[in-house]
C-alpha cells in the first residue's frame, strides 16, 4: 500500500464509525485480527515492508494505531471502543506472549476501552492447538498483565464457560460466535436452563419459553 492508499483507507474506516454512530450503536470494534489488513500489518510472518511501517512491533502496528486514533476521534468518546488482535499465530516466528502483552499495551495507550483476544488465521502455516475455551488464556494474561478490559473468545459453547471465566477473573466478557450458528436461541436456551427468568424473549416465542422453562426445572 502506498501512502496514499493508507489515507483513503483511514477515511474509509472513519466514515464506517460516522455511520455507525449515525445509526445508534453503541460499541464499536477494529478488527486487527485474522489475517485482515490491518492483522497483516501487525504479523511479522505477513508484514515485510522495510519502510516506516515494517519491521518491529512498534513499526508494524503504527498504521492499524492510525487508523484506530482517527477512528477514536469521530466515535463518541462516551461509548466504548474495542480492538481484536491474533494474540497467537499458532506458528514459529509469529506473534507469542511478549509480542502480544507489548500489542496490547500500545492499543491501550491509544485509548482502547477492551481488547478482543482471538488467535491465528494470519498464516497457512498455522498449528493452533485446539480445546474447549482454548484461548482464554490469552485473555486472562492480557486482562492482568497488561490491566485492561478483555472478551474471551473461542470454543465457549456453554454458559457455564462464560460464567467460570468472569467469576474467575479471566476477562470481562465472552463473546459467543458459533454456538450461535448452530442454535440462533443459543442465549435464550441457555438462560432457560440456568433458570434466568430475566431474559428477554420476543413476544411472539413466549410459549416456547414458557415449555423451555417447565422442561429445565424438572
Amino acid at each position: 500500500m502506498t501512502r496514499a492508499d493508507m489515507d483513503a483507507l483511514t477515511e474509509a474506516f472513519v466514515a464506517s464509525a460516522r455511520r455507525a454512530a449515525a445509526a445508534g450503536f453503541d460499541w464499536l470494534e477494529l478488527h486487527c485480527a485474522h489475517g485482515y489488513l490491518l492483522s497483516s500489518f501487525i504479523c511479522p510472518l505477513t508484514n515485510l515492508r522495510t519502510d516506516d511501517y515494517g519491521g518491529s512491533l512498534e513499526a508494524r502496528c503504527r498504521y492499524p494505531l492510525e487508523v484506530f486514533a482517527a477512528m477514536r476521534a469521530e466515535w463518541p468518546a462516551h461509548l466504548p471502543m474495542s480492538v481484536r488482535i491474533s494474540a497467537h499465530d499458532w506458528a514459529p516466528g509469529g506473534t507469542d506472549s511478549g509480542r502480544r502483552r507489548a500489542m496490547a499495551w500500545l492499543f491501550k495507550q491509544a485509548g482502547c476501552d477492551l481488547i478482543d483476544v482471538s488467535s491465528g488465521q494470519t498464516t497457512r502455516q498455522a498449528r493452533p492447538v485446539y480445546g474447549r475455551m482454548y484461548q482464554t488464556p490469552f485473555a486472562d494474561r492480557i486482562r492482568n498483565e497488561v490491566g485492561i478490559r478483555t472478551i474471551a473468545v473461542g470454543a465457549i459453547s456453554e454458559a457455564d464457560h462464560a460464567n467460570s471465566i468472569i467469576a474467575a477473573g479471566r476477562a470481562d466478557l465472552c463473546a459467543i460466535a458459533r454456538p450461535h450458528l448452530a442454535d440462533p436461541a443459543w442465549t435464550l436456551h441457555e438462560a432457560a436452563w440456568a433458570a434466568a427468568a430475566q431474559a428477554e424473549w420476543p413476544r411472539h416465542y413466549l410459549s416456547g419459553r414458557d415449555q423451555l422453562y417447565r422442561e429445565s426445572q424438572r
